[in-house]
């Protein structure tokens, strides 16, 4: 009796291990690390090595960093570890922030294989970086977007005139334009329903008159599995889709399950006659049985970057790029090159400023998992990239860097401890963004996506005699002033109603550009205030951008709590009225 209880327990753990072998080769990794567990449960001390490395990889590409943790932990015990357990648990630890105890680990990881030795170097520095990006702190402070934020995965691709593009795995049981799904479908790597694209239409500050859409349904609705991201043109009339491969289940051959990596794949839709077209395949981005995706286009739009497992490329994931064609079609593929590419992985492109791409990558010296990066250049000439650093990035993944058009507030997605799901989007507004070390730098440029950032030269004067109206208008302009309430950066109705009007003038004459300058009463901090007062340049130049006025033609200067229109400084009592009349700004004109 006791023998056959043993043959039926050994057959038992047997479909166990096979169930979990074949899940993890699809890399249904959720489901993969459930068995393995309940198989090392049994076994205990027994487990092999094998199956603890596998279920430690399953737990890693699910954010489960503790629980990976406890596993290496475990297995560099043994006497019979490998060296390439060290390495791995390394990384967890890494990704915990425990930067000294994942320097013991990586220090024990030994190889002869070039490429393991240069992310073991790149590892080493990454966490002495790391100790000393944490003791200088974070100049700014990331809020999580609890309006878009589920226990799901949220992800911000790229801004639209009126919000956000938003990817997003939690929604899809929301009753929104494209329907709601009571039981939608789940991706077996994740445990989590399948990926789509929204938009999130925002028309004030406070977002009190947000609201969240599933992007074009009637066009991308149709599709199976992941949908995202998605880029759209500046002119928002053609859409460039990431869409998980369609119509081909895992593929089975005589020798068992192969690996179930369903690819991605680039499709491009045309909006013509205010109608999408349907998406199309894009030829020669997409080849068979290698992925391509996550396409940003230049401020331009004449280069399309996207990610790509493609032969030819430097490591896990490159970054590529392809030119547009004069007849209208796209070059074919060109490899970044190695100042961006590592023997890693590279991935989520994003352009916010002319002649500056981010990504994320795991190849460089960062702080845990996939960092931001920015780097200078284009096509495949690039300066040397440079680490986001603190807040943007942390131990966890972080990636997607997006700036709204104001120039000034952007988001992130991270998996960092304390978030509501497994990615959640992450909210910054930083007027120093472009400038940081030289706050308050007189009469700074906007920027916004296509505009690199300024020197802070002032708008060079155009020699020409003006018109009697060209100077009445000039007089009027340069006569207004916006106030504000204490402690904020909300224009007044009444500042809008006046700015309607300071539109319509600069619509009137192209030619001129804006320096909008502001400032605060003297309460508060002298560092607080010149914020404060950059924020309410931002107020003024968000709103004339919104009623189409070029953010080229507009220049700041935050000046802070200096020259104030009255006696009100420090140490000088005043009542509100006068403080008030402090807290304005003003218009000057450059022709």
């Amino acid at each position: 009796m006791l023998l056959m209880t043993s043959t039926l327990y050994a057959q038992e753990q047997k479909s166990w291990l096979q169930l979990a072998d074949e899940a993890y080769a699809r890399q249904e990794y959720a489901k993969a690390g459930t068995l393995y567990y309940r198989i090392a449960r049994s076994k205990g001390s027994k487990t092999p090595l094998s199956q603890l490395i596998k279920m430690t990889h399953s737990y890693q590409a699910i954010g489960y960093y503790k629980a990976a943790a406890d596993i290496c932990k475990e297995m560099t015990s043994r006497p019979d570890c490998p060296p390439a357990a060290h390495f791995t648990y390394g990384e967890v630890l890494r990704q915990l922030e425990q930067y000294e105890e994942a320097k013991k680990q990586y220090a024990l990881f030994t190889t002869s294989n070039a490429d393991s030795l240069t992310l073991k170097d790149i590892a080493l520095q990454s966490c002495d970086s790391a100790v000393i990006w944490n003791q200088q702190g974070a100049p700014v402070s990331l809020k999580p977007l609890k309006e878009l934020n589920t226990y799901g995965s949220e992800v911000v691709s790229g801004a639209v005139k009126k919000g956000l593009l938003v990817m997003s795995n939690g929604y899809r049981s929301m009753a929104l334009n494209g329907g709601g799904q009571s039981h939608p479908a789940i991706d077996k790597r994740t445990e989590q329903p399948y990926y789509k694209a929204y938009v999130y239409q925002q028309y004030a500050g406070d977002n009190s008159n947000a609201y969240l859409e599933e992007l074009v349904p009637q066009l991308l609705g149709k599709y199976d599995y992941h949908i995202g991201p998605v880029c759209l043109s500046s002119g928002e009339d053609t859409l460039y889709a990431t869409i998980n491969i369609q119509g081909r289940g895992v593929p089975v051959t005589s020798k068992g399950i192969v690996n179930g990596v369903r690819q991605l794949q680039l499709y491009q839709s045309v909006k013509k006659n205010g109608k999408w077209e349907t998406p199309v395949l894009m030829p020669g981005i997409n080849v068979d049985g290698y992925s391509a995706s996550h396409a940003v286009l230049s401020s331009d739009g004449d280069i399309l970057y996207f990610v790509s497992d493609r032969p030819g490329g430097l490591g896990q994931t490159d970054i590529w790029y392809t030119e547009k064609q004069p007849d209208g079609t796209w070059g074919a593929p060109i490899n970044c090159g190695s100042q961006v590419n590592t023997v890693a992985a590279e991935t989520f492109p994003t352009v916010n400023e002319e002649g500056i791409l981010y990504f994320s990558s795991r190849g460089y010296a960062g702080m845990g998992g996939y960092d931001i990066y920015r780097v200078k250049g284009a096509k495949s000439s690039w300066e040397k990239p440079e680490n986001m650093k603190l807040p943007f990035n942390s131990g966890a993944d972080d990636m997607g860097l997006v700036l709204k058009r104001n120039g000034y507030e952007g988001y992130l997605a991270s998996n960092r401890p304390g978030g509501m799901g497994k990615d959640d989007i992450y909210y910054f507004s930083d007027p120093n963004y472009f400038n940081r070390g030289t706050p308050g730098q007189e009469v700074t440029p906007v920027v916004k996506p296509g505009t690199p950032p300024g020197t802070g030269e002032q708008p060079v004067p155009v020699g020409k005699d003006h018109t009697a109206e060209e100077k009445t208008d000039r007089q009027k302009l340069e006569e207004l002033k916006f106030l504000y309430d204490y402690n904020s950066a909300s224009l007044l109705t009444e500042s809008r109603r006046i700015l309607d009007q300071v539109a319509a003038v600069l619509k009137r004459h192209p030619g001129w550009k804006i320096v909008v300058t502001s400032f605060a009463d003297n309460r508060g901090s002298d560092q607080y205030n010149t914020d404060l007062s950059a924020l309410r340049c931002y107020a003024v130049i968000d709103y004339l951008a919104g009623k189409g006025i070029d953010p080229k033609r507009l220049y700041y200067s935050n000046k802070g709590e200096k020259d104030p229109v009255n006696g009100c400084k420090d140490g000088v009592p005043c009542n509100e009225e006068e403080y008030k009349q402090n807290r304005r700004s003003e218009l000057r004109v450059k022709w």
